[in-house]
C-alpha cells in the first residue's frame, strides 16, 4: 500500500509529485511561500525500490513504470548541469545544491544495479550519460562540506562502479572516505562503542540528525564490500550503534529515531522531538546492510521495532504519519519524497510476492484522513488538502496530485488569487476538535480510512 500511494503521485511523463514536507527541519513549500508540488529528486529512491521489487518478482506494469521514471529523471536537467526539481522543501525556489543531485544519482545507479538484467540497454546508457551531465555532483569529498552530502557523493560513485562494473573512481574513493572519517567522525555518543558525525567539521555544537546516518553507513558498508577493508565496516557499525542506543519510545510505545545530540554549557544532551517517522528508511537500510555481514541482536531487534513503528503509524491508504512534536501540518502532511526512502528500505528488507503487485496496482476509491492536533490531512483520488477543524481558519490548503502547484482555498473571497474550480475538494469530511474529543461532523464513517496522532481521542 505504501507503493500504491506513492504511485498515485506519479505522472504520465515520469515525474513524482508531492507536498514536499521536510519533517526533520519543519519546512515545506507552503512555509517557504513557494507553492509548488511537482517533481522532487528527493523522491528518486522510489526508482531503486521498484528495481529491488522487480528483481524479486517481475511484473510487466511495474517494469513499465520504472522505465518511465528513469527516463524522466535522466532527461531532467538545468542548463548549468544541476538536475531540475532539486528544491524539495523549498520547491522550485532552490536551483542548486549537492545532496539532491547526489541522491538522484545514487538512486539511478542503484536502479541500474538491481535492474541490470531486465532494464532495456538504452536506459542503462542514459543513466551513465546523466552521471556525466550532472556536473553539480562532480568533484571530491571535502572537509568543508556537509557530512551526509559528501558521503552521498561517494556513495553514488560506489553504486555506479558496481552497476556498470567500472573502476572509474576506484583509486580515489578510499582517500575520500578516509578524509571524511578523519574530519567528521566523533566517538562517545551515547557511549564508547558508538560514533556520531559532525554535520559540519567547523561546528561542534551538535551532531547529525539520526535520519541522515544511512547516507554515511551505506557507502561505508559498500566500501568494505569493494575493498575488503575491515575499518569501513567497523566505522559503519559504530554509527549504527549511535542510532540504536540513542533511540527512544514515544507515548504510543513506538521505537523512534532521536533527533540529535547537542552541547550546551559543556554538557551533551539528547533531543528526541520534533522528529520524523516517515523518512527513517535510509538509516534503517544502513543498519540492515551491516547485518548482512555480521549478525547483531541489538541491531536486529531495533529494525523489528522500527518496522512495528511504521505499522503503528500507517494509514490504510499507505502513507505514514510524517512526524511528531511539530504541532502543525509538518506532523501530518505526508511527503511522497520522504516515503520513497522508506519504500526502498522496505522493498529490500521484506519478501515480494504476487500479492505485492496486485496490491500495488489496485484502485483506491476511499477517502483517507490523518488527524493532528492543529489540522488534518485528507485525500481522495487526485484531490488532497491540509484542512482545518470546525471553526478554524489557518491552513485551508488545496492541491491535486496531477498539478504542479497548490494554494489556499479562497473561494469566499473574490480574487485573482482564487484557485481554478478543478482544485475544489468535493464533499470533504469535516471534523470538530474540542478540549476532550475529535468528532466527525460532516461525512460518513463507512467511506473513510481515518488514523490520528492527535493528543485527544477520536469519537466514533
Amino acid at each position: 500500500m505504501l507503493g500504491n500511494w506513492i504511485r498515485s503521485w506519479t505522472q504520465p511523463d515520469g515525474a513524482i509529485h508531492g507536498f514536499h514536507n521536510h519533517s526533520v527541519w519543519g519546512g515545506n513549500p507552503y512555509r517557504w511561500n513557494d507553492w509548488t508540488c511537482g517533481h522532487s529528486t528527493w523522491a528518486s529512491p522510489f526508482l531503486a525500490g521498484l528495481a529491488l521489487a522487480l528483481r524479486q518478482r517481475m511484473n510487466p506494469d511495474g517494469l513499465t513504470l520504472l522505465e518511465r521514471l528513469i527516463d524522466f529523471q535522466t532527461r531532467s536537467f538545468q542548463p548549468d548541469g544541476n538536475y531540475r526539481h532539486i528544491g524539495f522543501q523549498v520547491g522550485e525556489t532552490l536551483k542548486g545544491g549537492l545532496i539532491h543531485n547526489a541522491i538522484a544519482n545514487a538512486s539511478l545507479a542503484a536502479a541500474a544495479w538491481h535492474g541490470r538484467e531486465f532494464l532495456r540497454p538504452g536506459l542503462l546508457d542514459q543513466i551513465q550519460r546523466a552521471f556525466d551531465q550532472n556536473t553539480a555532483w562532480h568533484g571530491r569529498a571535502s572537509a568543508s562540506g556537509t557530512c551526509n552530502q559528501e558521503y552521498a557523493r561517494v556513495w553514488g560513485k560506489l553504486l555506479y562502479q558496481r552497476a556498470f562494473e567500472s573502476r572509474r573512481w576506484y583509486d580515489e574513493v578510499p582517500d575520500d572516505l578516509d578524509l571524511l572519517i578523519e574530519h567528521f567522525h566523533i566517538g562517545g555518543f551515547p557511549d564508547g562503542d558508538c560514533e556520531a558525525t559532525w554535520r559540519a567539521a567547523a561546528d561542534h555544537s551538535a551532531v547529525e540528525p539520526a535520519e541522515y546516518y544511512g547516507l554515511m553507513i551505506l557507502p561505508l558498508v559498500m566500501a568494505f564490500e569493494t575493498y575488503s577493508d575491515r575499518r569501513y565496516l567497523d566505522h559503519a557499525k559504530r554509527l549504527c550503534r549511535h542510532v540504536v542506543r540513542s533511540a527512544w519510545v514515544d507515548r504510543n510505545g513506538a521505537t523512534r529515531l532521536h533527533r540529535l545530540w547537542y552541547a550546551r554549557d559543556g554538557v551533551w544532551r539528547r533531543m528526541r522531538e520534533p522528529m520524523l517517522i516517515a523518512g527513517m528508511g535510509d538509516t534503517l537500510e544502513g543498519i540492515s546492510a551491516c547485518l548482512r555481514h555480521e549478525h547483531d541482536e541489538e541491531m536486529a531487534a531495533f529494525l523489528a521495532q522500527c518496522d512495528a513503528t511504521y505499522a503503528r503509524y500507517q494509514n490504510p491508504r499507505g502513507y505514514f504519519a510524517s512526524a511528531t512534536g511539530w504541532q502543525s501540518e509538518v506532523d501530518i502532511a505526508p511527503s511522497s519524497a520522504w516515503h520513497a526512502h522508506d519504500f526502498r528500505y522496505l522493498a529490500g528488507r521484506h519478501p515480494i510476492d504476487d500479492a505485492f503487485w496486485t496490491t500495488f496496482f489496485a484502485p483506491y476509491e476511499r477517502t483517507s484522513v490523518l488527524l493532528g492536533d492543529q489540522c488534518y490531512w485528507v485525500e481522495r483520488g487526485a484531490h488532497w488538502s491540509i484542512a482545518d477543524y470546525f471553526w478554524q481558519d489557518v491552513f485551508c490548503l488545496l492541491g491535486r496530485k496531477d498539478e504542479k502547484v497548490f494554494g489556499r482555498d479562497m473561494a469566499w473571497i473574490p480574487s485573482e488569487r482564487a484557485l481554478p474550480q478543478r482544485f475544489k475538494f468535493p464533499n470533504p469530511p469535516q471534523f470538530l476538535k474540542d478540549d476532550n474529543v475529535i468528532r466527525l461532523i460532516e461525512g460518513h464513517w463507512a467511506e473513510l480510512d481515518v488514523t490520528s496522532i492527535a493528543s485527544v481521542p477520536l469519537a466514533r
